[in-house]
């Protein structure tokens, strides 16, 4: 069966990253540590399905291990930027929304898996299930949890989207990767710009520039508004910095996969409901809702000083969104 998933893995463009045990019981003690300081910010999500974070075999009866896959999506950017950069989305969010996409490769897999045997049952999950991932994947034993809290593949870097399959049979053990980890490495937290990640291997998701432009749906605190003149939506800081990535291999998004082109700041911020659907729709951008982008656009384009600022100040003076009016108005005064 390994054999079999990692040349099925590559005919799908994914990394087969091994086989994981269900055994959570310490990664779900330091996730409810973690959730106990309140690191989760608004995410009140992820404070639901306790039992089944706890024990994934909730979610599929019978299950014996998970199969980790993964899809890599480097886009090949750089940090620091270069002058004049307009601000970025995050490479994760630039092509078709990988909820999708990466569960019909992962299904295919398995549906070809299932025909040589037919008593296994399994569950894809991408993201959408209420499990610890990036533990599961670590406990695969060919990557590790770094500093940044992103699971880090020695050979893939961690440009990767992860897909857990749950399955009642257990295959042979594969084969397991020593990896160093970050030894003395401090290179995401030193550039990390908002000092989300201070607290080694522990995100604080109320100083993530994430969280602040996909998660949160009031106004930004303006303590953050700088950091959008670098990224609108998202942040790879803390990735694009890691001497993993740097050195990984194999790491680039599939060629079939196509990159969308997104709308120019000035654009985004004065964009209708017809306009969202159109530029940003069937991509992760729509977590942030039309609003948010708004929002964002709206601050990138006054910290970054865009010269079409004042024209999106006047089109935007009547909008009836009560975000919008109170982000153009700490706008308007930000350089005064």
């Amino acid at each position: 069966m390994i054999e079999n998933l990692k040349v099925l893995s590559k005919e799908e463009g994914l990394h087969f990253l091994g086989i994981s045990s269900l055994d959570l019981e310490e990664d779900y003690l330091r996730f409810k540590q973690w959730l106990s300081e309140s690191k989760q910010a608004g995410m009140q999500f992820l404070e639901k399905y306790e039992d089944i974070r706890r024990d994934p075999s909730r979610l599929l009866p019978d299950a014996k291990c998970a199969v980790i896959l993964g899809l890599s999506y480097d886009q090949g950017d750089i940090w620091p930027p270069q002058e004049n950069e307009s601000p970025r989305i995050a490479q994760y969010a630039r092509f078709k929304d990988y909820h999708k996409l990466f569960k019909e490769k992962a299904e295919r897999i398995f549906a070809r898996l299932n025909v040589k045997t037919p008593q296994l049952k399994y569950r894809v999950c991408v993201d959408t299930a209420p499990l610890l991932e990036r533990a599961l994947a670590a406990k695969a034993q060919q990557g590790f949890i770094g500093k940044n809290t992103c699971y880090i593949h020695e050979s893939h870097g961690s440009f990767l989207l992860l897909a857990v399959v749950l399955c009642n049979q257990e295959p042979d053990s594969a084969s397991v990767s020593v990896s160093s980890g970050c030894e003395s490495c401090t290179l995401c937290q030193v550039n990390c710009p908002t000092g989300a990640l201070n607290t080694d291997y522990s995100i604080d998701s109320r100083k993530c520039l994430s969280y602040w432009t996909i998660e949160h749906r009031g106004e930004i605190p303006l303590e953050f508004w700088p950091h959008l003149s670098k990224y609108y939506f998202g942040c790879d800081i803390c990735q694009l910095v890691c001497p993993y990535n740097q050195q990984a291999r194999e790491n680039s998004l599939d060629q079939k996969i196509p990159t969308r082109t997104f709308p120019d700041l000035k654009t985004t911020a004065l964009m209708n409901e017809a306009d969202y659907q159109k530029f940003f729709g069937g991509t992760p951008l729509t977590r942030a809702k039309r609003n948010g982008l708004r929002r964002n656009a709206i601050i990138a384009l006054r910290v970054s000083k865009h010269s079409g600022w004042e024209e999106v100040a006047a089109e935007l003076a009547n909008d009836p969104d009560p975000i919008i009016q109170s982000t153009l108005s700490t706008a308007s005064n930000y350089f005064n």
